[in-house]
Formats: structure tokens, C-alpha cells, sequence
């Protein structure tokens, strides 16, 4: 999909044109008639000019075929609108009307959905509706009512991708502030043809965009994301994104904002981590990384290289603020070596600190030297990424001469933080030499881009199995356990060895034949959750007691209605190991999820989990158990034995490649728990949980 006819057209038609510089069909022609734009036309019945252009009565009537139509007129007549200008062959139209899928109602449902089948026939490009319209500085074309994006502001190389107008124009003064100038400003409205990802697909290919920083409701399409996120990453550019919705409330407030629902958030987190985007955490901290990515080189790309920084600061307390800031966020104050700190202690007089943070106490004002010395000594070590300098007020006046002199010669990027907010910004600008007047808002912003830096992202290379699922018969909703853990053994997924009985006295034979302890469990597709239900029984150490709990188990089973019986299973009851929970659910933007945590209470309790999507293989999988917060009790805590973390992860990367190889036909595939046996003995699953999709007794059958 070509957007150039969209987002850099020559020659425009604004249909509902307006005299009035204030109203939505007066404020474009305003902008574009002041940027110097010539090939616009206003088309407005009543009127025989419009801000001083010809006006024409209708679309038939421009002497043109436009690039983009812009139309300013109401829901009702958008579309019919549309239809005459896809009959004149305009390839790309703007549709400014709301009323459409954002009311959450069935009119404005089908009005969209009226849109989006047009779009579909017709294959023109549509931006919006409820859109605000757009801003090329790069090129002086301004398609927006907005007034934030005005003609004569500087062109720069980073651009802006909203899915809400008020944050476009939110985050635009935000940026500029701070210095951060645009290539584009993009309002994708509604989406109901042109989405989010086709946009930022457009971006990854524009030489004048060296960064993106976006707003996030709700991705339509994930797996394009992940394509254009791809790019991104390949050519260096920054991609930076807010994603609101990830609490409850926030969820329902964007659900009655826009045409779409808030997304998992474990998975846009997922995605994000694979894509290699950076996460900000706020529309301030999405502006900050816009700023740092470009500070200090004409070419956008920052110098910063990762989140550990070195700390001079004039108060030893601010120094202390900053070490914490940054811990919290996810940066680091590594200790200087023993040589930088003997160094710097015979600079600094008394008995400062010098091991980083640094504590310059007010010394700076008594020597031309000193400071430059100091940083000279301070960004020495390899592992130090960035310089961050407290140096408020007057201190920052007297010092500025000596920063600029070191800016001059290091390939790192030193940043002051002047909490007086007194700072000369385009002179430190001048010089590449990053401002805040924040401690904690420069903390957060240097932490999340020099992990952007650091992480990467990761490919999401699959290679088919050739292992088959079983055939299903057709109707069925879900496996049985037994069932769901024969599928997974065939992929490689260690299971445990169990039998299936289906009276008493099978029940003693099997359990004299397997050995005591035993674990027994109802055996039904329709069930599950047996713990729930009374239908489990652990610890069996006779045939009497097999019998008996067989009895009990049955005879509450029975009395449920509406479930499939197949029997009951008999398994050794497992000890000594640690149980983990791996699992995969659909979500509905990206596909298939994988999450692990610990069992028990870790996992629902303590929300203990980590989630990637697939495929994940052996290296990922581990990675993913050892970023749990309690990976200690995989890693031999207080002394009792490691973990067997390598089988671990193997069962769970087999469980990843199940699910892919069983494709639509499956809904949710869990193993809970999987009980990870000490070093060398190997990891085992002990339940399973295997939900069928609606498409799975076809899918299987044409697997088999």
C-alpha cells in the first residue's frame, strides 16, 4: 500500500472548504495557502471564492484529478463523497467526520462499516474518519484542522504517530519544548483502510525519518507491526510507543474513545519486547526519548549507547536522587575502577565520594580546570554509556565553558540537569550537550532509551514441525487430559507415565503394576479444572485406597451433569522438584502467547510470570525462567539442589512448537504444573489442559 498520494500529495481538493480560518474546513486551506502549497482547490457550492482562491461548486468542476481529496463534510455525506471521487480516480481521500465506530454504536458501526467495505471495493486510501489530519514539515504540507501544526516551524527527522488527535497535538508541544523537531505529524483516526502499521511502514522507508514515536490504543494488525517494528530496527531508527490501557480503567476509558478494544496488555509487552521498540512509560518520557535519540548528531541517531551512567554532581545528596532514579527505572551507576576514583579523589578535596555517584562539592567554582578534568576521568571506563552532571543555577554558568570543551571530544553524550531550570538550552543544544530540569524525568528517559539500545530485538524465525496432531473427532470442545498429554509427548514434551482405568478392580491391578504413592484423577474433556471439583486424590498408598478414592471420585463425577466420563487415571505421585506453569492463549492482535511462571502461589498470587510470543526456543525459554523474580527457587535456594532449568526449558519450547504445529485448531494449550526435577533429571508434565478452536476437528483430520 503506497501512502505517498496520502501523506505527500501534489496537489489537493478540500471539499467542504470554508472562508472561515477557524472552522475544520477553513483551518487546511489556511495552513496550506500559508506554507505556500499551490495545487490546492477549494470546493464549496455557495461561495465563488475561498480565502481568496477560485472555488468550485463541485468535485466534477476541479480541473484536476487531485492526489487527495479532503473532505470536510458530515458522516452522512462522507461516503457518497467518496464514491465521486473514486469515480473521477482520486487515488487517496482524508475523511474528517466522527460519528462513525468511536460511538460504540450501531449506527456508527455501520457507517464504518459501510467505509471499510467502499475501501475494500475500491482500494482507494482513506485516512480516518474522525481524523484530525496530518503535518509533512519535510515537505510544507499540511492536511490537518488542527492549529498546533503551524507552516514555517522547523522540518526535522522524527515523526509522530497518534491514534488520537489530542495526544498528536499533546505530545508535538511536548517534543518541541524540549527541542525535537518533525518530519511528520500523523492522526490515524478511526483506521477503518489505512491503519496504524501501514503508516509506520510508510516511515521506515522515509529518508527524512530517522525516528518514530508513537500513541497506542489498540494495533489492528500485530503481525504488521511486528514486520514494520522489523524495519525499524534494521535501519537504526528509533521506534519509541505509549501504550495506554494496560490498567483496567484505562482499558474501558479506550474502549469508549476509539473503534477498538484495549488489547492484552502482557501482550503488546510481549510484542514490544520482540519487536526491539522502546516502552515509554508516559507522553512526557515518549517526547524525552525523541529528544535523546537525535541529540548530539546531524545524522538522528544518538550517541547514548546504554543506560549505564557516571554521575557528577555538586550535592552529594542529588547524586544519591540520581542513583536511585535510575535504579528504579532500570539504569545503572557502575563503580568507577580503583585508578578513575584515585584520580578524581586528587581533584576533589576532603573526603567526597568518588566511587559514582561523584560528589564535586561546590570545588567547581575555584578552578578552570577541575571539572573537565573530573569528566575527563569519569567517562574513561568502557561500561560507562552516558554523563549525567547536576550542576544547577550558578553552577552550570560557571561550568559551561569546560563542558563544552569536553563535548567537543568525547564520543560519549554528557547530559546537565539544572533543577533551578535557568539553563541556556540552545546553547547547550549548540554544543550536544542534553538538558533536563528533572531528576527523575531524565533518569527514566536515559534508562528506557539505553535499554532500547542495548536489547535489540529478537527474530521470529519458525521452522515447521513435522510432527502431526492426533484426528479428532469432530465436535468436540477440549482433550482429556490423557489425551492432551499423548499429543504433547509427540512433539517432545516429557510427560508423566499414567494409566487409564475404568472400574475398581482395573484400579487395584493398575496400581500394584505402577507402584505407590499414586496420584488418581477423573479423566474428562469436559473438566478442566478437577482440583475445583473434588475429582483428584494424592497420595494413594495401598489397592484399598486406590479403590476406595476410585469410588468417591466416580460417584461425584456421576453427579455432575452434562460432563463425558472416559474413566479415571492412576499416576506416581512425583516428589522433590519445582512446579512451573507454562501455558499458550491466542491473543487476538498478535496470536499465540507464551507465558511461564512459577506454580502455586507465585503464579496467581504473586503474578510471577513472564510472557513472549511464538516461537520461543530453547534459549528463549530459558531466558524466560530466569527473569522470574523467584528463578532463585529453580537456582538452589538455601541450599536445596538446583533445578533441572536446561530440561525446563527444552519441555517448554516443545510445548511452543505443539502449538504452532496445531495452528487454528487449538484455542489454549497448558501444562500445570511442569515439574522440573533436580539437576540432570529432567522435567516432567503432569497435567494438561488442551482447548480446542473452532476449526479443529478439520484441521486435525487434514494433519493426520
Amino acid at each position: 500500500m503506497s501512502l505517498a498520494a496520502l501523506l505527500k500529495p501534489k496537489s489537493i481538493a478540500i471539499i467542504g472548504a470554508s472562508d472561515n480560518k477557524a472552522r475544520i474546513g477553513g483551518v487546511p486551506m489556511d495552513l496550506l495557502l500559508r506554507a505556500g502549497f499551490e495545487r490546492v482547490y477549494a470546493v464549496n457550492p455557495k461561495n465563488d471564492t475561498v480565502q481568496g482562491k477560485a472555488a468550485y461548486k463541485d468535485i466534477e468542476s476541479v480541473p484536476e484529478v487531485v492526489d487527495l481529496a479532503i473532505i470536510a463534510v458530515s458522516a452522512d455525506a462522507t461516503l457518497p463523497m467518496l464514491e465521486r471521487c473514486h469515480a473521477l480516480g482520486i487515488k487517496a481521500a482524508m475523511a474528517y467526520a466522527s460519528g462513525y465506530a468511536e460511538t460504540n454504536e450501531a449506527e456508527g458501526m455501520q457507517r464504518q462499516d459501510a467505509l471499510t467495505a467502499f475501501t475494500r471495493r475500491t482500494g482507494m486510501n482513506v485516512a480516518g474518519p474522525n481524523c484530525m489530519g496530518n503535518a509533512n514539515f519535510t515537505d510544507g504540507i499540511f492536511t490537518s484542522f488542527g492549529q498546533s501544526f503551524q507552516p514555517g516551524e522547523p522540518a526535522g527527522n522524527t515523526a509522530l504517530l497518534t491514534q488520537s488527535g489530542n495526544m498528536c497535538a499533546t505530545v508535538f508541544r511536548m517534543a518541541r519544548r524540549a527541542g525535537v523537531t518533525f518530519s511528520h505529524v500523523i492522526n490515524t483516526g478511526n483506521e477503518a483502510s489505512v491503519e496504524f502499521s501501514d503508516y509506520l511502514d510508510y516511515l521506515a522507508d522515509d529518508a527524512a525519518t530517522h525516528a518514530a514515536v508513537c500513541y497506542i490504543e489498540e494495533l489492528r494488525d500485530g503481525r504488521k507491526f511486528l514486520d514494520a517494528a522489523a524495519r525499524f530496527r534494521a535501519a537504526g531508527k528509533l521506534l519509541a510507543v505509549y501504550k495506554v490501557g494496560a490498567s483496567e480503567k484505562g482499558a474501558e476509558a479506550t474502549r469508549s474513545h476509539t473503534a477498538a478494544l484495549a488489547g492484552n496488555s502482557a501482550a503488546y509487552d510481549a510484542a514490544f519486547t520482540r519487536a526491539g521498540v522502546a516502552r515509554a512509560s508516559s507522553l512526557a518520557e515518549l517526547a524525552d526519548l525523541a529528544y535523546l535519540h537525535a541529540l548530539g548528531t546531524k545524522s538522528g541517531t544518538s550517541k547514548i549507547g546504554g543506560s549505564n551512567c557516571g554521575v557528577l554532581s555538586i550535592s552529594g545528596a542529588a547524586g544519591a536522587i540520581l542513583a536511585d532514579a535510575l535504579a528504579l527505572a532500570g539504569g545503572d551507576t557502575p563503580t568507577f575502577p580503583k585508578n578513575v576514583q584515585d584520580g578524581l579523589a586528587a581533584q576533589i578535596p576532603g573526603h567526597s565520594m568518588v566511587s559514582n555517584p561523584v560528589d564535586l562539592t561546590g570545588n567547581i567554582v575555584n578552578s578552570n580546570t577541575f571539572l573537565s578534568e573530573c569528566i575527563r576521568l569519569a567517562l574513561q571506563p568502557d561500561e560507562i554509556d552516558v554523563l549525567l552532571l547536576y550542576l544547577p543555577g550558578y553552577f552550570l554558568t560557571q561550568a559551561l565553558e569546560q563542558l563544552e570543551l569536553v563535548a567537543a571530544t568525547t564520543h560519549k553524550t554528557l547530559i546537565v540537569i539544572d533543577t533551578f531550570a535557568t539553563a541556556d538550552q540552545d546553547r547547550l543544544a549548540a554544543h550536544g550537550i542534553g538538558y533536563f530540569d528533572d531528576f527523575d524525568r531524565a533518569a527514566r528517559a536515559i534508562s528506557a532509551y539505553g535499554q532500547w539500545r542495548k536489547a535489540g530485538g529478537t527474530a521470529a524465525m519458525h521452522k515447521s514441525s513435522s510432527v502431526q496432531w492426533p484426528v479428532i473427532e469432530a465436535g468436540r470442545a477440549a482433550l482429556s487430559e490423557t489425551e492432551g498429554k499423548e499429543a504433547l509427548a509427540r512433539f517432545g514434551v516429557p510427560v508423566v507415565t499414567d494409566k487409564l482405568v475404568h472400574d475398581r478392580a482395573e484400579a487395584r491391578r493398575a496400581a500394584d503394576f505402577i507402584g505407590y504413592p499414586l496420584v488418581l484423577k477423573l479423566v474428562s474433556p469436559d473438566v478442566a479444572h478437577k482440583t475445583e471439583y473434588g475429582l483428584i486424590r494424592l497420595g494413594l498408598d495401598s489397592a484399598d485406597a486406590v479403590a476406595g478414592a476410585f469410588d468417591e471420585v466416580m460417584a461425584k463425577a456421576k453427579a455432575m451433569t452434562g460432563i463425558h466420563i472416559e474413566g479415571v487415571t492412576l499416576e506416581p505421585m512425583l516428589t522433590g522438584g519445582v512446579e512451573i506453569l507454562a501455558g499458550v492463549t491466542r491473543d487476538p492482535v498478535f496470536g499465540w502467547m507464551l507465558t511461564v511462571g512459577l506454580g502455586g502461589v507465585w503464579t496467581e498470587l504473586m503474578k510471577d510470570v513472564q510472557h513472549r510470543l511464538l516461537p520461543v526456543d530453547v534459549v528463549g525459554a530459558e531466558a524466560m525462567l530466569r527473569a522470574l523474580k523467584g528463578f532463585k527457587l529453580l537456582d538452589g535456594y538455601r541450599g536445596a539442589p538446583k533445578a533441572d532449568v536446561a530440561a525446563a526449558a527444552k519441555a517448554i519450547a516443545a510445548l511452543g512448537e505443539a502449538v504452532l504445529a496445531g495452528g487454528d485448531a487449538l484455542r489454549e494449550v497448558e501444562i500445570n504444573p511442569l515439574l522440573v526435577m533436580p539437576e540432570g533429571r529432567g522435567a516432567v508434565a503432569v497435567d494438561a489442559l488442551v482447548l480446542l478452536g473452532e476449526a479443529a476437528p478439520e484441521m486435525m483430520e487434514k494433519a493426520a
